[in-house]
């Protein structure tokens, strides 16, 4: 088996939790052992790209691949776990690169080892020097770049365990539990910040991802496109203004264009994807309808959704009940009063 050297960075949602799956994936894999994996390490971005500090670290693992197999096994996780990267250097929410495959050098058009960049890439070289075997030929040539590395190139230091996102979050609720007057280590409290921090991570699991790919689409011969919809798709989602719940009902027509329609059951999957984020109940009106129109470029889309929002019953005026609407059109819906008028009165 040869050792290999990963590099693998995140600056998109929850980084660290991408990075941790990441690495859970490469070693629930039968033909990937993980021998080592660094500290993370958060770092500057580069390329001249505004975006968010990136998450770094490193990973050394025993392998019976191939390096084009790898590579290969590298890209099916990055797809798993929702990889978004629209330009070169710019925000992703994960991206995994082989650094060193043992003492091979390759060049094709798919896969250069050693990496190009390894060695101009301070995020790149300090997490592999952490875990590097000192008599390997290549630790030499990266602690002398290290070194040499200028000092406002790149910014880089090293995260505390205690920096994890379920330790933060569960440090975080201690606080406010104390703030509030509480007594976190109370019986009733003590595994509080522990559920909150799982939940924060199911109900925010969409923050960063900007594109739903979880779908199918078929293109199927209909001559007379008939309007396709779903009613009453429930949701929850939290108010990005006072971090409240809201909920509701979510309501989806469109009307195909040359036969290509979406699995049905995708697009109670699109409205959980917009609403696990921290939102409002226009934005979740917009994105369920510009994700439709980018998935399936239909003739037109139409959307209606109705909330109760917990910061206008719980808290302000107080108004049990109250029910908001938003409504979203797009073409033939926008266009022809009496298709629009169809939607609204099957609802």
């Amino acid at each position: 088996m040869e050792d290999v050297y990963l590099s693998l960075g995140s600056n998109i949602g929850n980084r660290e939790r991408y990075l941790h799956q990441a690495i859970s994936m490469l070693g629930n894999d039968s033909g990937i052992l993980v021998d080592k994996v660094a500290h993370f390490y958060e770092t500057s971005p580069v390329g001249g790209v505004e975006q968010r500090a990136f998450l770094n670290t490193a990973v050394k693992i025993a392998t019976r691949y191939q390096p084009e197999e790898l590579l290969q096994k590298i890209h099916d996780i990055e797809s798993e776990l929702q990889r978004t990267r629209t330009i070169h250097w710019g925000p992703r929410t994960l991206d995994i690169d082989i650094i060193f495959f043992g003492n091979q050098k390759i060049q094709n058009q798919r896969l250069t080892i050693p990496h190009p960049e390894a060695f101009n890439r301070l995020f790149v070289l300090m997490p592999i020097q952490e875990i590097m075997d000192e008599s390997l030929p290549q630790f030499s040539k990266i602690n002398q770049t290290i070194s040499q590395f200028p000092d406002k190139d790149q910014e880089i230091h090293k995260i505390n365990s205690a920096d994890s996102f379920d330790d933060s979050i569960k440090t975080s609720i201690r606080k406010l539990l104390t703030t509030i007057g509480e007594d976190p280590d109370r019986s009733g409290l003590k595994e509080t910040p522990d559920r909150v921090a799982r939940m924060y991570g199911e109900i925010f699991s969409s923050i960063g991802i900007e594109d739903f790919q979880d779908y199918k689409l078929f293109d199927e011969p209909i001559k007379d496109s008939k309007m396709i919809m779903i009613k009453s798709i429930p949701f929850y989602s939290m108010c990005e203004h006072h971090m409240m719940p809201f909920w509701g009902t979510v309501n989806v027509g469109y009307l195909p264009k040359d036969g290509k329609i979406i699995g049905l059951s995708k697009i109670p999957r699109l409205v959980d994807f917009v609403s696990h984020k921290l939102s409002l109940q226009e934005k979740i009106t917009d994105d369920v309808l510009s994700q439709m129109d980018k998935i399936l470029s239909p003739q037109g889309v139409a959307v209606v959704v109705d909330a109760r929002h917990m910061c206008v019953e719980m808290r302000g005026v107080k108004k049990t009940g109250s029910v908001t609407r938003t409504t979203k059109f797009s073409g033939v819906f926008e266009q022809d009063p009496s298709l629009r008028q169809e939607f609204l009165q099957s609802i």
